[in-house]
């Protein structure tokens, strides 16, 4: 019986961002209960991606006492390969993430 070998390549899907490799990062702490919390939802260049998040955006107000809900403007630029789009609005991150307690993004297509 002869044998071949395969050989398997796995590609992910996940994005390697410059800033990432020294350092990796770890998740944000997140809240037992969406309760009471300002939610900010942040759409991505795609203009689906604001369709998704006023329909998540309706059921988290439906589902939880809200102290408020905050719809940002979609990213204008383009991501890049470099995290180049990151480091362009990390003015904008910043400043979001002093006015919300959590924030929920999307990426419509």
């Amino acid at each position: 019986m002869i044998q071949d070998t395969l050989q398997l390549t796995m590609l992910s899907p996940l994005p390697e961002f410059l800033d990432e490799k020294e350092k990796p990062l770890s998740l944000a702490h997140r809240p037992e209960s969406l309760d009471g919390q300002v939610v900010g939802l942040l759409p991505n260049w795609r203009p689906s991606a604001v369709k998704i998040l006023e329909a998540v955006g309706e059921l988290l107000q439906e589902r939880y006492n809200l102290k408020g809900l905050m719809q940002e403007q979609p990213a204008r630029e383009v991501p890049s390969r470099t995290g180049a789009l990151i480091d362009g609005l990390g003015g904008l991150l910043d400043e979001l993430a002093g006015r919300v307690d959590v924030v929920i993004t999307s990426t419509g297509d």
